[in-house]
C-alpha cells in the first residue's frame, strides 16, 4: 500500500474547513469587527492546517509501524494519547504567537475554544483514517483478487504437470523390467525413482524428520558414487537418536549438491563431503578445490537461510578457512 504525508484532494479542504470554524465561531459570539474576524479566519485556517499535519503525520506513522490488521489496540491507544498531546501543544505554542506578534485577543470563551479545537482535531483524524482503510481496503481487495488468479493458474499447472510423472515413473518401471538381471542398474533406476518422488511430493510438506531427510539423501549418495566411479565420498555420521527432529525436505541434499557442483571431483583429488550433527544442528563440510570458471551466486545458500526463517530465529552459519567449507544449519524440534 502506498502511504504519502498528504493526501492532495483532501489537503485543499484546510481552507475551506479553517473558514467553515471561524464562520461558526464568528455567529456564535456574534462578532462584527473586520479586522478580529480575519484575524479569526487566519486562526481557524491555521490552526486546520497545523492540526491536519500533525495528525496525518501521527496517523501515517502509525499504519506503517502498528498497522491495525495486525495491532488494532496499540494502533489506537498510541494514536489518541500522540493526537491528544500533538494538539495540546500545537495549541498552546499557536496561542502564545499570536497573542505576542500578532495581537490577537484573548479567549472569548475558552470552553468553546477546545471544544473547537478538539472537533477540529477528530474531524481530521476521521478523515485521514478513513482514508488509510479505503486504501487498505482497495489494496487487500486487489491482492486478493491476484491471489485467486495465482490460485487457479496454480491448479491448472498441478494438474497438466501429473500427466508427465506419470508417464516418467512407468518408463522407469518398465525399464526396471527390461534390465532386471543388472543389479546395479536396477538400484540404479530404483534410487532414481525413489528420489524423484520424494523431491516431488516436497513441495507438500513444509518440514520432513531427519529420518526422511536422511533415507532418501543416501539415494541421492548412491546416484553421486555411481557417477563418479569412487572419486566421491559423502560420509553420514548422524545418530538415529536425532531422527525424530526435523528439517525442511531436501536440505540435506541442497547442501552435498551444492558441494559437488562447486568442487573439482577426480581420482587425483577426490572431494569428502561429511555430515555430522548433534541436539542443535547439523553440519556438512567438504575440502575446497574449487572449479575454474564456475562463480557461485551464493543462490543455493540464500534459499535454504529463507527456508529456515519461517520457522526459526536460529541463523545458518556459512564458514571456510581456504581448506575446509562448512556449512552449519539449525536442527529443529517440532512435532510433526
Amino acid at each position: 500500500m502506498k502511504d504519502t504525508y498528504f493526501n492532495k484532494s483532501l489537503f485543499c479542504l484546510i481552507p475551506l474547513v479553517g473558514i467553515i470554524i471561524a464562520g461558526v465561531y464568528l455567529i456564535s459570539f456574534g462578532i462584527s469587527d473586520t479586522d478580529l474576524s480575519i484575524k479569526i479566519a487566519f486562526q481557524g485556517i491555521t490552526m486546520t492546517a497545523g492540526i491536519w499535519l500533525g495528525c496525518t503525520t501521527i496517523v501515517t506513522l502509525l499504519w506503517k509501524k502498528f498497522p491495525w490488521e495486525e495491532k488494532p489496540v496499540l494502533h489506537l491507544l498510541i494514536e489518541i494519547s500522540a493526537i491528544l498531546v500533538y494538539t495540546l501543544i500545537f495549541s498552546i505554542a499557536l496561542y502564545s504567537v499570536e497573542r505576542k506578534y500578532f495581537d490577537f485577543p484573548e479567549m472569548l470563551n475558552p470552553g468553546m475554544d477546545i471544544f473547537i479545537t478538539l472537533l477540529i482535531t477528530f474531524f481530521i483524524t476521521t478523515i485521514n483514517e478513513s482514508a488509510f482503510f479505503y486504501r487498505q481496503w482497495k489494496y487487500n481487495f486487489s491482492k486478493s483478487v491476484r491471489l485467486e488468479k495465482d490460485n487457479l493458474e496454480a491448479r491448472f499447472e498441478a494438474l497438466r504437470a501429473q500427466i508427465n510423472p506419470h508417464f516418467l515413473f512407468n518408463s522407469l518401471n518398465s525399464l526396471t523390467s527390461m534390465v532386471e538381471d543388472n543389479k546395479p542398474v536396477v538400484e540404479y533406476i530404483e534410487n532414481l525413482s525413489a528420489l524423484l518422488r520424494y523431491m516431488m511430493k516436497s513441495g507438500e510438506k513444509e518440514l520432513v524428520s531427519l529420518g526422511e531427510e536422511i533415507k532418501i539423501l543416501r539415494s541421492y549418495i548412491s546416484l553421486q558414487m555411481t557417477r563418479f566411479h569412487g572419486s566421491l565420498e559423502i560420509k553420514v555420521g548422524i545418530s538415529e537418536e536425532l531422527h525424530n527432529h526435523v528439517v525442511p525436505p531436501l536440505v540435506l541434499q541442497m547442501l552435498v549438491e551444492n558441494s559437488i557442483k562447486h568442487n573439482v571431483i577426480s581420482r587425483e583429488n577426490p572431494l569428502i563431503v561429511e555430515l555430522i550433527a548433534d541436539n542443535e544442528s547439523i553440519t556438512v563440510t567438504n575440502n575446497i578445490q574449487r572449479k575454474t570458471g564456475v562463480t557461485s551466486t551464493g543462490q543455493g545458500l540464500e534459499n535454504i537461510r529463507a527456508r529456515y526463517g519461517f520457522f526459526t530465529s536460529a541463523k545458518m552459519v556459512v564458514t571456510e578457512n581456504g581448506e575446509i567449507f562448512r556449512v552449519k544449519i539449525p536442527l529443529l524440534q517440532v512435532e510433526l
